[in-house]
């Protein structure tokens, strides 16, 4: 991938990205560890991309690289689109994959916002609540595991 490619948050959120990782307490150290997790909200709670009309400040692709988040934007990807020809060289025009993180995030940015932080009580309290939440939602087994008891499937990691 192009080492000079950024992945960018919308401008919007500029101030919502302040409070969640640059201010004292804030419950991010990073502002690419927010975008991972805001990416995942907007998958897996709100199930939508959410187009981005003006950008804001980027951060290097290299960072997500490093931090070995790639192959997570990758699957993001593979999911979104249902098709591995989105990971294929020759069909794929890199940006795509980059697209898709950035619009899942902003969904992701979106719900935190409303979900998290425009709410009575602290964020990171409410971020956990979130967490439990989605976790609850998410308890069925997989399929083929469903005979197993819950502390069965701990015993699997956690299934």
């Amino acid at each position: 991938m192009n080492e000079t490619r950024r992945i960018r948050p919308p401008a919007r959120f500029d101030d919502l990205i302040d409070k969640l990782v640059f201010q004292k307490d804030s419950p991010f150290e990073t502002k690419q560890a927010l975008m991972m997790f805001a990416a995942a909200i907007g998958y897996s709670i709100v199930g939508k991309r959410e187009p981005i009309e003006k950008a804001g400040e980027g951060i290097d692709w290299g960072i997500f690289e490093r931090r070995q988040d790639t192959s997570f934007i990758y699957a993001l990807a593979l999911a979104d689109k249902e098709s591995i020809a989105i990971l294929g060289q020759e069909n794929q025009d890199e940006d795509d994959l980059i697209t898709i993180f950035e619009e899942y995030a902003a969904a992701g940015l979106q719900y935190i916002k409303q979900h998290c932080v425009d709410v009575p009580g602290n964020a990171l309290d409410n971020l956990l609540s979130l967490l439990a939440d989605a976790r609850m939602r998410h308890s069925d087994p997989p399929p083929g595991l469903d005979g197993l008891t819950t502390a069965e499937l701990e015993l699997l990691g956690g299934i």
